[in-house]
């Protein structure tokens, strides 16, 4: 990384890491998540544990930039102030540009839209505080059943997702946050969840470098400021062939982090842990062993640390030999140098975007969206034609996170409204209650919004039960129904009998206005599925199984 500092940023590097004392420069590896809004409690915990890096949740983006503020103008080393922003810096309803989720950027193929979807999440982010931002998702989404990945992934061609990857990586950190790949070695092969179990990269070692590792280095290449590692094993790759499952994740896997990433790949920049709270990593270790073995296999910067309990647990691990003062340094100064690149000694937050720069992000996320529309079935039913003033019923099936921003599709019927129809809203309605208001409507409109990790473990539709079941073949007795997919782009292989389905990829705004024009043949469907569609597998049952 330091290639990229002028000469007086590598001697504030210098200067500030000769100046740390041992327990200082521990400090710096740590972050700390706090969900707190009181700006003087955050100085009393920074006076007195100095991190080098927080993340915080508020409820308003001006209460967010207020604490970030205050922070930083008492902070005598400028802190890194970390958050997800996955698409987009919309992380509360009253800031930011809110683009669609990544899948929609790989449907949409368009270097100049994804571009300006990093242009303006530095731009927002700059000025609320935030310099780092835990994005993109780099991970090949081949198992159609991974709960994490899913829409927040670009595709599952190496190819495609390399090449989108890079453009965002650069355009974010022209534009002043640094990016982050994950989720090193690569989620997108398991059907479990990180954070419920440690996950599997099955891949044998040439295939994951010929798919995977191709990813990696062209991110790499491309010049990406962090990367983070995933509670994720390559068995094949770290000798656990015989015994997939006892393969430490990368988190505490020195093979992966120096070995792999850094060695073999040639990575130099700044590892940091995916959150340190989640199954994958806690089954694992001991809380004691989580920080010390983390460290120890390579991780710069520890997401989640408890200060009060993990400064002296590291300090006692340097003083018995299991970690050197000389590794605690070389990762500080990682620290300090990703500091300095984002220029936060002169300026920890960045101007407030123009309205022009507004103006101009928001018809970016319109146009991504616009161009990320895709027919999965039923282009033939296209465009739907109603009488003016007919009744409409919308219906949305969805296990609502407010943690993760999703609200009702809101935007879609408002959409309809605007052209005229009367609309009658449900949402997740008990058969009855759905026959009896789709039988006075001319078109029902069934929009799924299942998104990852809203329903912690699985990215299928299992929110409903029996009673709620009647919207899967509500087809069979209504003429005119027309599903949405506002989620996972695998919903036929759930219901494969459906006549017609769309795919926007997430529930933005932008996506519920685009869908709207295409289904009244507004503009033409242009988006191209980044992902391949699931066949049922067929299986044979073994001679010894029969036996039994």
């Amino acid at each position: 990384m330091n290639h990229s500092l002028t000469p007086n940023k590598q001697q504030w590097v210098e200067r500030t890491l000769n100046s740390l004392s041992l327990e200082a420069a521990i400090a710096q590896l740590f972050n700390v998540t706090r969900p707190m809004e009181d700006a003087d409690a955050w100085l009393r915990l920074l006076e007195q544990w100095p991190v080098g890096c927080i993340s915080l949740r508020t409820k308003s983006a001006t209460a967010y930039q207020q604490v970030v503020h205050t922070v930083q103008s008492h902070a005598a080393i400028p802190l890194l102030v970390v958050a997800n922003m996955e698409h987009g810096a919309a992380e509360w309803p009253d800031y930011g540009t809110d683009f669609p989720m990544l899948m929609a950027a790989g449907a949409a193929n368009d270097e100049q839209l994804i571009s300006q979807l990093g242009r303006a999440t530095a731009v927002e982010a700059r000025h609320l505080g935030v310099n780092w931002v835990l994005s993109p998702t780099v991970d090949l989404n081949y198992n159609f059943n991974n709960p994490v990945t899913n829409i927040r992934s670009l595709g599952d061609r190496p190819d495609l997702v390399g090449r989108l990857a890079s453009v965002l990586i650069q355009a974010l950190q022209q534009h002043g946050v640094a990016a982050t790949a994950k989720h090193f070695p690569g989620d997108g092969m398991d059907d479990r969840d990180q954070h419920l179990a440690t996950t599997v990269n099955h891949l044998p070692f040439e295939e994951w470098l010929a798919t995977y590792g191709q990813v990696w280095r062209r991110v790499i290449e491309a010049g990406v400021w962090t990367i983070m590692p995933g509670h994720i094993s390559l068995p094949d790759y770290q000798g656990y062939t015989a015994n997939l499952d006892a393969a430490p994740p990368a988190t505490l896997s020195k093979k992966l982090l120096i070995d792999l990433l850094r060695q073999e790949l040639g990575f130099t920049g700044l590892i940091v842990s995916d959150s340190t709270s989640m199954v994958g990593l806690t089954s694992r270790a001991a809380p004691g062993e989580r920080i010390v073995g983390s460290l120890a296999a390579g991780i710069d910067l520890y997401l989640g640390a408890e200060p009060a309990r993990d400064l002296p647990v590291v300090l006692e691990a340097v003083r018995t030999g299991r970690l050197t003062e000389e590794s605690v340094y070389t990762a500080a100064r990682r620290v300090l140098t990703l500091k300095a690149q984002l220029n936060l000694v002169e300026a920890p937050l960045g101007a407030a975007p123009t309205r022009e720069e507004q103006a101009t992000f928001a018809q970016a996320a319109q146009s991504l969206a616009d161009k990320s529309i895709t027919v999965l079935r039923g282009a033939e039913q296209l465009p739907v034609r109603l009488e003016p003033g007919a009744s409409v019923l919308t219906v949305t099936i969805a296990r609502l996170n407010p943690l993760f921003g999703q609200s009702d599709l809101e935007v879609f019927d408002q959409e309809l409204r605007r052209r005229g129809f009367t609309v009658t809203h449900l949402l997740n309605p008990k058969t009855a209650e759905l026959h009896e208001a789709a039988a006075s409507c001319a078109a029902v409109f069934i929009n799924v919004y299942v998104t990852p990790m809203t329903t912690i473990g699985t990215a299928r539709v299992v929110l409903d039960h029996f009673g709620t079941w009647g919207w899967r073949a509500l087809f069979t007795e209504h003429p005119h129904v027309f599903y949405t997919s506002f989620g996972s782009p695998y919903l036929l292989y759930e219901l494969p009998h459906i006549p017609n389905l769309l795919a926007t990829y997430g529930g933005a705004e932008a996506s519920q206005r685009a869908v709207v024009k295409v289904w009244f043949g507004e503009m033409e469907a242009q988006g191209v599925l980044p992902v391949t569609l699931p066949q049922i597998q067929v299986m044979s049952i073994s001679a010894s199984l029969i036996r039994r």
